[in-house]
């Protein structure tokens, strides 16, 4: 055989083996690309604020976290936790531990919650209330008022280990293309479903770690993709690895 011809198999097998890896461009966020600088998300009295205007002066590396935040009730099955996404509860013990080790440096922790827009019903929300309901509407200002308020209360029982906590209540920031869905005429913004990393296979993506530098660089993939309840657990990255690379970028910076 010749070694062109070999060559060939060879390179051929592997594109077939690793089809991620040959697919177009991806459209979410790659490493050293700056996130919009126009891309948003709401405080907790529903104002809108710049994700790149919440990183301090004094920050050096800012850690976004996008979260599944408060359900109003449990689905009738066995259900652990007080927030709708099971991974993201389960991957609190990593959050709490990071917050805790990188106090007093300069290291930012910005945490948003985002609902569950598909399927809310299971939670306690209106079916379709996040992705249909335009902003004027009665059910979706209850709905997110609700989610808001829900979720504030267990950042103040400390079960969330933030300062503050943002939302993206249409779940702008890393949408699901996959997902059809009749919502309502709503612009959407250019930055929407960027934070989706592309070789992310879930529904929703959440818990999802992103490591950003002060002027929003993407400095590295982020950390995703535990789940708890697969057989056995999957899990993708412990609070060790997120610690070793954010010390790892302080001490390059």
């Amino acid at each position: 055989m010749t070694v062109g011809l070999m060559l060939t198999i060879l390179t051929s097998e592997a594109l077939w083996s690793q089809p991620r890896l040959v697919t177009s461009a991806p459209a979410g966020y790659q490493v050293g690309e700056r996130i919009d600088p126009n891309t948003t998300v709401l405080e907790r009295d529903r104002s809108t604020v710049r994700l790149v205007d919440l990183i301090r002066d004094d920050t050096q590396v800012a850690v976004l976290i996008i979260f599944g935040g408060a359900l109003l009730q449990k689905p009738p099955e066995p259900f652990r936790g007080e927030l709708w996404c099971r991974d993201s509860f389960d991957d609190l013990g990593i959050q709490r531990a990071l917050v805790h080790y990188f106090k007093n440096q300069p290291v930012q922790f910005i945490a948003v919650a985002v609902p569950p827009v598909y399927g809310p019903d299971r939670y306690g929300y209106p079916d379709h209330v996040f992705l249909r309901e335009p902003d004027t509407s009665s059910l979706y200002q209850q709905a997110l008022s609700g989610f808001i308020d829900a979720t504030e209360s267990l950042r103040e029982n400390s079960l969330l280990p933030f300062e503050s906590i943002y939302y993206d209540p249409r779940f702008h920031l890393a949408h699901n293309e996959e997902v059809e869905d009749d919502g309502p005429d709503i612009a959407l913004p250019e930055w929407h479903g960027k934070m989706k990393w592309h070789l992310d296979p879930r529904l929703y993506g959440t818990p999802i770690i992103w490591v950003l530098g002060a002027d929003g660089e993407i400095l590295r993939e982020p950390f995703f993709g535990n789940d708890y309840d697969s057989e056995p657990p999957q899990i993708e990255y412990e609070f060790h690895d997120v610690r070793q690379a954010i010390e790892n970028l302080l001490t390059s910076r």
